[in-house]
């Protein structure tokens, strides 16, 4: 096990290791670091917004992004998206258009309901392009591709003035080419397929009446890599491809081949009129690499977000979930706490939860590809270990641990404020 201690840095908020002794760090506040050995090296980045997420595809070419909050948040009392809106405004509408009177506004209030009607019954086709798996719960086959250019942005109204931002180097950090997103969703998740960056996001996590939260996202892709994606020589930063998740974005991780991108997150947000995303439940919306179809949602029980995600060389998956969940009280989104951080297992078919006698409550869950090695972050800081792809869990004498992430044949992680950790070969034990 190889230890660094990162002593110029108060508080690590995440770290990639781009070899087994270096790579770079996200500070408290959003400075970005390069790291070698125990030395750091500050990395300047746009002054235009606050670095929330980074990935780099090796030592000089990476992405930075994040959002800049407003001075202040318009007082709002609800969460309601602009889809949803549309039957109210024409409603309003014919009732400003009819004379006043009971006729009038009956003729108003019939003309709203049937605009609402006409709204969710059209365009039923979509259904033909979703199907559910039958040796499977709650998993969804979908065949229409989602991969598009954007023709305007997604913005939340309670977000307002909040701007988001991407910024990419080839230089080390050297010098950034900063975009500005077509979005004011908070930025959640950075990961890349091949040369391109994928952006995630999530609508507002935040509760509260000022900006309610909001569970909506999409993924935005920067970068003209067309390995995988031929159209995305097309891309560009002032209209880019994307897709419409219709979910709030928690991460991003990949299957133990590679070939899958596997996004996490919150169950569906609906959207009138619907689609085969947005009325279909899952929490996991598994693409290939290429992100065309064929897809899969996958739905874990309840309507708690999924906060980990990892696959073992079985090809099973492994989830932690939120220790809350959402409730609507007097029209305002709210969390409700959970007693533990649940750890579930899909195996044959379906989601079981997995209960262990060293820990009840999990953070993290994690699987190094190719080695039947895994590793769970409790709730409290402990690392339980597997060699044999979650068959048997051991504790392990790793404590105070925040994050753990899988590199190459390694696991490494983060324990206490500023130290980080390379797990090779071994697999530590009391």
């Amino acid at each position: 096990m190889r230890v660094f201690t990162l002593a110029a840095i108060r508080q690590i908020q995440d770290f990639q290791f781009l070899t087994d002794s270096s790579g770079y760090v996200l500070a408290d506040g959003g400075q970005l670091y390069r790291f070698r050995g125990n030395r750091t090296e500050l990395v300047p980045t746009p002054g235009s917004f606050t670095v929330t997420q980074f990935h780099f595809l090796d030592a000089t070419h990476g992405a930075v992004a994040g959002n800049l909050r407003p001075a202040a948040v318009p007082l709002l009392q609800g969460s309601v998206g602009a889809a949803s809106l549309l039957p109210v405004l024409l409603g309003l509408v014919v009732l400003r258009r009819w004379p006043g009177g009971a006729w009038g506004r009956g003729a108003g209030l019939a003309s709203l309901l049937l605009a609402g009607g006409l709204l969710l019954g059209c365009g039923r086709a979509w259904q033909q392009f979703r199907s559910p798996d039958a040796a499977s719960e709650g998993v969804t086959h979908l065949s229409r591709s989602q991969l598009h250019a954007f023709a305007g942005g997604h913005t939340y109204f309670a977000n307002k003035g909040q701007p988001a931002f991407v910024a990419l180097t080839q230089t080390a950090g050297a010098s950034w080419e900063t975009h500005s997103m077509p979005t004011n969703f908070y930025v959640s998740a950075l990961t890349a397929i091949g040369r391109n960056f994928l952006v995630g996001t999530y609508a507002n996590p935040y509760e509260g009446t000022r900006s309610p939260m909001h569970a909506d996202g999409d993924v935005w892709v920067y970068g003209r890599d067309s390995t995988f994606s031929p159209e995305l020589a097309r891309n560009s930063p002032a209209r880019p491809y994307g897709l419409s998740v219709h979910r709030a974005i928690r991460g991003f991780s990949f299957s133990a081949a590679g070939d899958q991108l596997l996004i996490f997150g919150s169950d569906r947000m609906p959207t009138l009129p619907p689609d085969e995303i947005s009325a279909t439940a899952g929490n996991i919306y598994a693409l290939p690499v290429s992100l065309h179809p064929p897809y899969r949602l996958l739905d874990v029980p309840d309507t708690v977000e999924v906060t980990s995600l990892a696959q073992a060389d079985t090809g099973e998956l492994w989830a932690t979930l939120d220790n809350r969940k959402p409730r609507r009280a007097k029209g305002i989104l709210r969390y409700v706490p959970l007693p533990t951080r649940q750890l579930l297992r899909f195996s044959q078919g379906r989601w079981q939860p997995v209960a262990l006698p060293e820990a009840q409550s999990f953070g993290q869950v994690a699987f190094v590809a190719g080695t039947g090695k895994g590793y769970l972050l409790t709730a409290v800081g402990q690392v339980l270990a597997t060699t044999t792809s979650g068959a048997q869990w051991q504790p392990t004498n790793l404590r105070d641990i925040r994050r753990i992430k899988p590199w190459q044949q390694a696991m490494t992680l983060q324990q206490r404020a500023n130290q980080l950790l390379v797990l090779a070969t071994e697999t530590p034990r009391e």
